[in-house]
């Protein structure tokens, strides 16, 4: 679980976090062609991660796993799914990371570094 401080400044910051993210994967080939403009699919994916490690167990591996599953999902490029889905973490992470301090950084990391472990077992168990 994130420490208070760091759950008080992702409230803080959320709305311009959600927005950042929704300007920068809107022209992104993510969620391109799931019926929905990209853009508000980036935002519902921006919001549910922001609930996520504000609200709930951002370290539990099973809330974890199933965020990570639904993300997965959303990703449309079949053949590169790995690498579209890792690239879409890095850059979310930076995108929320700019706002906190280093030790607040630091919280996030994990839940970060736990989705894309679950992605790569995901990917391995999927082409292996």
């Amino acid at each position: 679980m994130l420490s208070d401080k760091t759950r008080i400044d992702l409230g803080k910051f959320r709305d311009r976090i959600n927005r950042a993210a929704a300007s920068e994967f809107r022209t992104a080939s993510y969620f391109q062609g799931k019926g929905q403009p990209a853009e508000q699919i980036a935002l519902a994916v921006s919001e549910g991660l922001l609930d996520l490690l504000e609200e709930g167990p951002s370290r539990d591996p099973n809330t974890v796993r199933l965020y990570c599953d639904w993300l997965y999902n959303l990703i449309r490029k079949e053949s590169k799914k790995i690498d579209t889905t890792m690239d879409f973490l890095d850059r979310y992470e930076a995108l929320v990371t700019r706002h906190l301090t280093n030790v607040e950084d630091a919280d996030v990391d994990v839940f970060f570094e736990m989705c894309r472990e679950y992605v790569r077992r995901k990917h391995g168990q999927i082409s292996g």
